[in-house]
């Protein structure tokens, strides 16, 4: 079994985030051989356009859009000027995450642990 240690994603792995709860749904599902979309990955992506269109040039993506659900969403924090920093640190931190599963499933079965 390949382990996985979680604490090397300190802004992907937090349990108290609605972010950190759509992944870990979604690595269950798969587990459970589901095949459903990885809504942390797709809140993910297009929040990356949303926070970008926002902070660079000062333009809500829709009427309803608030940053505020964006922080909560994923647990960060900061003025305007922080904001798209703090966010890509996320953005890149998941994409080691889910670069370092698909690696280690190719070896085999795939555990995630926080020691």
């Amino acid at each position: 079994m390949t382990k996985i240690n979680l604490n090397n994603y300190p802004r992907v792995f937090k349990r108290h985030t609605k972010f950190w709860a759509d992944f870990h749904d979604y690595i269950e599902n798969c587990i459970n051989g589901e095949k459903k979309m990885n809504l942390a990955r797709y809140n993910l992506i297009v929040s990356k356009r949303d926070v970008s269109l926002w902070t660079k040039l000062n333009v809500k993506p829709h009427r309803g859009w608030k940053v505020s659900q964006v922080k909560e969403y994923f647990g960060i924090k900061g003025s305007k000027k922080t904001l798209l920093d703090n966010f890509t640190k996320v953005f890149e931190e998941y994409m080691s995450l889910e670069k370092e599963m698909t690696k280690k499933a190719m070896l085999g079965n795939v555990h995630m642990d926080a020691w």
